[in-house]
């Protein structure tokens, strides 16, 4: 007859080799990664006031990771803390160490995107970083739609998230959000076209890149002069022309160039029926200006023109493009199109959560990316490199045949040079990674072990309506209460 006292320590022992079987990959490959001053942090910003079970603030971190990552709801936390051995609290406990992390979270952010690795690109024209700044719209359940905000600045020269702010709608957009560095350069849509973000930039001895509306940004020539752009603009002249002007902001005059680029036809008259349709569902009405402007990408930069042709500016501009990319991939991959909680609170520290997930996957994308192009580059020296003769002699070959071979290599070569890294699926990769890493796994056996602690998760409260499941499941399970009814087979 089995021992239950043995059998208890068995089930413990088995549960304490699950419990390091599983947190094994989160200590190897992710806590390595966190800053040095996690713990410390964590105690002075009240991340880790109670530990309850919670021995350390990665451990708290990787729980919070495993609630936005992982876990649709509080409940199924309970659970998975439960069953990888982390700890034992309820719904309402998990629920306060979200929001006691939110300042917490917010550091270890900024620690995660201070420094950005090193990049060639553009690093012959700027001094600085080469940042894409705008904002976002994130939406919680019950919203509008614009309940939370994103600014961020995406550096063009790292490819990588270099800062982001998150608010409330009622804050707008605004270069004052970002700490700009001396060198800079700032590339911007209309929403920062204005004349105190020239402003912003010089007084911060950065550059900056902004597409304006005309009416909204005042020009004047050197001899103060106002000039009527649009006039400007209706004379004959190349698609392509800039003007040197000032403009004046709080009692000071900024140098800056106006660039106006001319679309093709097609694209003017596309983008004219796009601002009626947009005045249309407002119930408003389009001036024939905006019309006109339709066909025009007018710009101010303070960038020298020395250095930066009008042309490289306008490709500048059209780089920007690449912060939507980092929006969308941000919103499917990490699923920030609606935000789950209610609590203004909780929302903030989700969002954060999130952006620290996606900085520490974007440092494991970062490696895998030059590692991609590292094997690209041996790949490519290994093709052009000439093969070792063979030591049998080989019968001659055509010319012609000869000639095949050697273009061949050298087509071989040019694919491989030209092949680029598909910075969605690199992304996807890693925060599946990531996820795998907060996860863990455990096996039936130990779910079973875990039944006990389990019981408040799995259960529901009593209700106040039948619940018909459980009220089928008993009545077909009770035994008659008079005799058996007998169906007797009829001739």
């Amino acid at each position: 007859m089995p021992n239950p006292m043995h059998a208890d320590d068995t089930t413990a022992e088995m549960t304490k080799q699950v419990e390091a079987l599983v947190s094994d990959v989160w200590e190897r490959e992710v806590a390595p990664r966190l800053p040095k001053e996690l713990e410390v942090q964590a105690k002075k910003l009240g991340a880790l006031q109670r530990r309850r079970g919670l021995s350390s603030a990665a451990q708290v971190l990787r729980a919070l990771l495993a609630y936005v990552l992982c876990a649709p709801s509080f409940r199924r936390l309970g659970m998975w803390a439960v069953l990888i051995g982390l700890a034992d609290l309820s719904e309402a406990a998990w629920r306060k160490v979200l929001r006691r992390a939110s300042d917490w979270l917010a550091w270890l952010l900024a620690e995660l995107l201070a420094v950005p690795p090193p990049s060639d690109w553009l690093a012959q024209r700027a001094a600085g970083r080469v940042l894409a700044i705008d904002g976002t719209r994130l939406k919680q359940v019950g919203g509008t739609g614009d309940d939370w905000r994103l600014h961020t600045a995406y550096d063009l020269r790292a490819g990588r998230l270099s800062e982001v702010r998150v608010s409330d709608e009622h804050t707008a957009e605004s270069l004052a959000h970002y700490r700009l560095q001396a060198g800079d350069v700032v590339v911007a849509d209309n929403g920062y076209g204005y004349r105190s973000s020239v402003a912003t930039t010089a007084d911060q001895h950065a550059y900056g890149v902004f597409r304006i509306t005309p009416s909204t940004f005042p020009l004047q020539d050197a001899s103060g002069q106002a000039i009527e752009v649009q006039a400007w603009l209706s004379l004959a002249g190349e698609a392509v022309r800039s003007l040197a002007c000032w403009c004046c902001y709080r009692g000071r005059s900024y140098a800056v160039r106006l660039i106006a680029l001319q679309l093709p036809a097609e694209a003017a008259e596309a983008a004219r029926e796009r601002k009626i349709k947009r005045a249309r569902k407002d119930g408003r009405r389009v001036s024939q200006d905006t019309l006109f402007f339709a066909g025009w990408v007018v710009l101010i930069t303070t960038l020298p023109q020395a250095q930066w042709s009008d042309q490289e500016v306008l490709r500048l501009y059209r780089a920007r493009w690449q912060i939507e990319l980092f929006f969308k991939r941000l919103k499917q991959l990490l699923r920030l199109s609606l935000l789950r909680c209610v609590r203004a609170d909780s929302v903030q520290a989700s969002i954060r959560l999130l952006l620290v997930a996606w900085a520490l996957q974007q440092a494991a994308a970062a490696e895998l990316r030059a590692s991609l192009l590292t094997a690209t580059q041996l790949l490519s020296e290994a093709q052009s490199r000439p093969s070792d003769p063979a030591p049998e002699p080989v019968l001659p070959q055509a010319p012609q045949t000869v000639d095949q071979t050697s273009a061949g290599v050298q087509e071989a070569v040019g694919l491989a040079a030209e092949e680029v890294v598909s910075s969605w699926l690199l992304c996807d990769l890693c925060l599946e990674t990531l996820r795998q890493q907060v996860r863990g796994q455990w096996s039936q056996a130990h779910v079973q072990a875990c039944v006990p602690r389990l019981r408040r998760f799995l259960l529901s409260h009593p209700r106040r309506r039948e619940h018909q499941e459980t009220a089928v499941r008993r009545w077909l399970a009770a035994p008659p209460r008079g005799k058996p009814i007998i169906l007797q087979e009829v001739a």
